[in-house]
């Protein structure tokens, strides 16, 4: 792995850079990984696809749906609670995705699903949800362990995709997953730590984010998720309070906040996500977004996704956003890895659950 210039290289302990460079290699093994643990062929055809999870371990479903939702022969829904909507029934297939195996929200889920009679698969790297899984004969797909849930994206990205082929419902993605580790790993030469922020747009991008709060816009669809998971990254990975929304909908609503502006304005980074595929529709809404977003005072960034199929591009964008919030975390001298307000916001919780002595 390439070495970070400084300054990006003094708070990066934990090797949070070494692991988005990592991220073609993270697909390849992936792939490697569901051919010798192939998703076991369904009973019957489930009317839909629900998978509960929280953070890092929901956001391959949301991507996976943004990817295919114009192709998708029945619904994918995404929960992120305690307990399954009430259309979720036994005629479902429910797939509970907890990296660490011990997500409360999660465990729930698959318990309620039992209740429900609603047929159960995991992905996970173990922990609560796997003794659970070889207890019931559950089927669970395996996560390589040791990283931050968040890190490990692509794999949990890549057996989503695995799991609609084996329900019949896309092409076999294989193809398209080492395109994108081909784009991925030719874009890191240009973002990557050893690339110098004089010719780094990520770098020059979260310089410029540096003491801002950032909104992240995007067009409905398959970049919907896409803005999702910068937002997310902002937070862990940059410590940065962050937002995202899309268009045609913000257009609704949110872009009245903008009317008047003032200090709170001048302090906004907007980033605006293009897509080739956009509608003219969505791209000219979200065109004249930003630009009232920028009259008002915001500093404006808009972003093209790279050229090439949806599967690539959209991973691209993710590493893009990856590296952005990588190196904003760096500039503002903070561990990208460490989440230390989840951590005690969970001991805090535990606490107040446990009984008086």
């Amino acid at each position: 792995m390439s070495v970070l210039e400084p300054p990006y290289g003094e708070r990066d302990r934990r090797g949070m850079a070494a692991r988005i460079e990592g991220i073609p290699e993270q697909i390849e093994q992936a792939l490697e990984r569901i051919a010798a643990h192939p998703w076991p062929a369904p009973e019957g055809a489930p009317a839909r696809l629900v998978v509960g999870g929280m953070g890092g371990s929901a956001i391959a479903a949301d991507l996976t749906r943004g990817l295919y939702e114009d192709r998708l022969p029945r619904a994918l829904e995404v929960v992120r609670t305690y307990r399954w909507p009430g259309w979720v029934a036994g005629d479902a297939l429910a797939l509970l995705s907890s990296y660490s195996g011990d997500t409360e929200e999660t465990l729930a889920l698959y318990h309620d699903a039992a209740r429900r009679g609603v047929p159960r698969l995991a992905l996970t790297t173990g922990g609560a949800l796997g003794a659970l899984c070889a207890r019931d004969g559950v089927f669970a797909q395996p996560l390589p362990p040791g990283s931050p849930p968040r890190a490990a994206l692509f794999a949990s990205w890549v057996a989503l995709t695995s799991l609609l082929h084996a329900l019949d419902w896309i092409e076999d993605p294989v193809r398209g997953w080492r395109e994108a580790a081909q784009l991925l790993r030719e874009r890191d030469g240009q973002l990557g730590p050893a690339a110098p922020e004089a010719g780094n747009p990520a770098k020059q991008l979260a310089r410029a984010l540096v003491g801002r709060l950032v909104y992240v816009y995007a067009g409905a669809g398959p970049l919907e998720a896409v803005a999702l998971r910068w937002r997310q990254q902002l937070h862990e990975n940059a410590k940065v309070l962050a937002h995202s929304a899309v268009v045609p909908e913000l257009d609704h609503n949110e872009i009245v906040g903008w009317e008047r502006p003032g200090a709170l304005h001048r302090g906004i980074a907007v980033i605006a996500l293009n897509d080739p595929e956009d509608a003219p529709e969505i791209r000219a809404r979200l065109a004249l977004t930003a630009g009232y977003a920028r009259r008002q005072g915001a500093a404006v960034h808009e972003w093209e996704a790279a050229r090439g199929p949806r599967l690539a591009r959209l991973a691209s964008l993710v590493q893009f956003g990856d590296y952005v919030s990588l190196y904003l975390a760096l500039l503002g001298g903070v561990d990208p890895t460490s989440i230390p307000s989840i951590d005690e916001f969970k001991r805090r919780l535990s606490s107040r659950r446990s009984p008086p002595a």
